[in-house]
């Protein structure tokens, strides 16, 4: 008979490292491992909201796990160069945006740096559906890939600091038998180097940015819904730009501080503004815990003219349950232009007027202590002007 076939031992490594860790940390409760830092997910930051496919965003997602992984069982050395990967995709992603800012100059930055090899980078191994991906720049050498930035305006000190960052990498990822990054305070250090190192190159990209997204959206065949590819227009700003364009959470705050009157003036505005509006929104959603309707050009426009839906949905606030319970629903009518579409927010103290736009605070206003009704504040007549007229007639 054969001699039988013993079947391999398989580790499950995450399990044997955890035990290990809680064992050692059992022994010695100095060196207990705490949960992973806010620092450890700053790079995600300057990585798409939405990827051009589910490799891309996968591929993401393993790269923060590895690390995340790694620091939980105090591997810094290994949390390290996973991290690295990060920073390196995340420039990767701020070059592929150079090329849609500055597609000729990088153009002539590539033939330069690649010379006899430029032709093989544009080939199909290197691109997706014949378009450049933030993959295809990892063919160049990490150091001199750096260089592409200068087309929009690396200077010699950052590119040394960014050059630097790969030698030390090096140092830490060869199989030579050593841990030499095995302090939390060491690794600690690495990692805000590398955050800090990210900023300054996405703001390379920021006036650029901005002036390009302000472009974009002013074509008609960006934001004329009648030709443009998504009638509707959350979908048209997700898909046709937040995508198209890889932004990320940075960048998209960059742009959502943009002014809607820059945009006045340009032919369709309106729908100009609707599309801002809905990038606003799109940024607003992402941080819910900053997230305040009142501060969202995108949700007033929705509800313009239509008050009582925003209190119900935003807000809320049933007018079923105020007036079954006796509460006050929180819609008045507007001083400014005598429109019932004055809606209170008592949280934050403020009203916006959904007809004329006007905005007031709790300073601004009180209720005219004869008939009830809301007032501009005036310390020294605390009636209305309805009840001042009254008043004169009888």
């Amino acid at each position: 008979m054969p001699e039988e076939v013993k079947k391999p031992i398989i580790f499950d490594i995450g399990k044997i490292s955890k035990a290990v860790s809680k064992a050692f940390e059992a022994e010695h409760p100095e060196f207990a491992i705490s949960d992973p830092p806010d620092e450890l997910f700053k790079m995600l930051e300057y990585l798409p909201e939405e990827f051009a496919d589910e490799t891309e965003e996968k591929y993401i997602e393993a790269l923060i796990l590895a690390a995340q992984t790694s620091y939980e069982n105090g591997l810094y050395q290994f949390a390290y160069v996973q991290y690295h990967m990060l920073f390196m995709t995340a420039v990767y992603y701020a070059i592929l945006k150079v090329s849609v800012l500055h597609e000729e100059e990088l153009k002539k930055a590539l033939y330069y740096l690649l010379k006899d090899r430029y032709a093989d980078f544009w080939k199909e191994t290197n691109t997706k559906n014949g378009k450049l991906y933030f993959g295809s720049f990892a063919v160049i050498s990490e150091s001199d890939v750096f260089m592409l930035l200068r087309v929009v305006g690396l200077d010699n000190n950052l590119l040394g600091e960014l050059q630097k960052l790969v030698q030390e990498r090096n140092k830490y990822a060869h199989a030579n038998g050593q841990l030499q990054l095995t302090s939390d305070e060491l690794f600690m250090e690495a990692l805000n180097s590398y955050n800090a190192k990210i900023q300054r190159v996405v703001d390379l990209l920021k006036n650029d940015l901005i002036v390009f997204y302000k472009k974009t959206i002013s074509e008609p065949d960006f934001y004329d819904p009648e030709i443009r590819a998504y009638l509707d227009p959350d979908e048209q700003i997700i898909q046709e730009f937040i995508k198209e364009y890889s932004l990320s959470r940075t960048e998209l705050n960059w742009l959502r501080k943009i002014r809607m009157s820059d945009f006045d003036g340009c032919g369709g505005d309106d729908e100009i503004k609707t599309l801002h509006g809905a990038l606003i929104h799109y940024y607003r959603e992402l941080t819910q815990d900053e997230y305040q309707p009142f501060d969202d050009p995108f949700v007033l426009y929705k509800y313009k003219n239509n008050a009582a839906e925003f209190v119900e949905r935003e807000l809320e606030i049933s007018a079923y349950e105020c007036g079954k319970e006796g509460g006050e629903f929180p819609v008045y009518e507007c001083p400014e232009c005598g429109e019932e579409q004055l809606v209170h927010d008592a949280e934050k103290g403020t009203y916006h007027c959904f007809a004329c736009d006007k905005n007031y605070t709790d300073e601004d206003l009180t209720f005219c202590e004869k008939c009830g009704s809301l007032m501009q504040r005036n310390e020294d007549v605390p009636i209305c002007q309805n009840c001042i007229e009254n008043m004169e007639k009888e």
